[in-house]
C-alpha cells in the first residue's frame, strides 16, 4: 500500500509542475514536501532522462525540500549557455510559492553531474552545496584549474568500477580530490567518497546494488541538511 501510495504521489508531482515548458527555460518537474514549502532543492537528471529521477527527488521531498527536476541533456551545452539557463531554473524555482527564501542546494547525476560541477559549484550567491552522484568528468584536462573554480560545499559519490562510456571514470575523481587538497581554499569544500565496487547509477532502484541506494541517499540528504541553513 505504501510503495503504491509513494507511486502516486510521484506520478501526480510530475502531472503538477508537468513541464513548465516556456521562454524562461527548460521544463521542470515539481515534488511538494509534505508541509508545501522548503528550502529549493534542484536535481539535474542524467542523459537517459528525467524520468529516471523522480524516485530521487521524491525522497528529497520527503526529507522536506521543495525539489525541482530538471533534463540535465537541457543544461550541458558544451558550447556555452548552460550556465545562464541553470540561473533561470534556479530563479524560476525561487519564485514559487512553495519555496522558503534562500540559497539552494543542487544534486546532479552523470551528465547533470557535470553541469552541477561546472556551473552551480561556482554560484555561491546562489547555491549553497552541490551533490554529484558518478558524475561526467572526462572532459576535465586540468583538475587542479577545474577545482580551483570551486566556491560552494560539494560532495561528490563515485563508484570505484564505473566504467560507463569512461565517462565517470574513479581515478578522474580521485584526481579531482587530490587537486582540492593540495588547495587551501578548496580543501575544506570538496568531498569524495568512494563505494568500493559499485558501477554507474548505483543509486537507482533498478540496480543490482540496492543496497548503495539508501546510504547515497543518507548522504546526500545529510549534505544538503548541513548546508541548507539560515547563516
Amino acid at each position: 500500500m505504501r510503495t503504491l501510495r509513494r507511486i502516486l504521489t510521484v506520478f501526480l508531482a510530475c502531472i503538477a509542475f508537468g513541464a513548465h515548458a516556456d521562454d524562461a527555460g527548460p521544463p521542470l518537474k515539481e515534488f511538494l514536501p509534505k508541509a508545501g514549502t522548503g528550502r529549493v532543492v534542484v536535481v539535474i537528471s542524467g542523459q537517459t532522462g528525467a524520468s529516471n529521477y523522480t524516485s530521487i527527488s521524491q525522497d528529497f521531498a520527503d526529507a522536506g525540500y521543495y525539489t525541482v527536476l530538471v533534463d540535465g541533456n537541457d543544461l550541458w551545452i558544451k558550447g556555452g549557455g548552460g550556465n545562464a539557463l541553470l540561473q533561470g531554473v534556479i530563479a524560476r524555482a525561487q519564485a514559487s510559492p512553495h519555496a522558503v527564501a534562500g540559497k539552494v542546494g543542487v544534486v546532479g547525476f552523470s551528465l547533470g553531474g557535470a553541469a552541477a560541477l561546472t556551473y552551480a559549484a561556482r554560484l555561491p550567491e546562489q547555491v549553497a552545496t552541490v551533490v554529484v552522484m558518478y558524475p561526467l568528468t572526462s572532459f576535465i584536462q586540468n583538475p587542479a584549474d577545474f577545482v580551483g573554480k570551486i566556491k560552494v560545499p560539494v560532495l561528490m559519490l563515485a563508484g570505484t568500477a564505473d566504467t560507463y562510456k569512461s565517462c565517470c571514470m574513479i581515478e578522474k575523481a580521485r584526481a579531482l580530490a587530490d587537486a582540492a587538497r593540495a588547495d587551501p581554499d578548496v580543501a575544506p569544500l570538496f568531498v569524495l567518497h568512494e563505494y568500493e565496487g559499485a558501477e554507474h547509477g548505483f543509486n537507482m532502484n533498478t540496480s543490482h546494488q540496492r543496497a548503495l541506494v539508501s546510504d547515497s541517499r543518507d548522504r546526500a540528504i545529510a549534505q544538503l541538511r548541513q548546508n541548507l541553513v539560515d547563516r
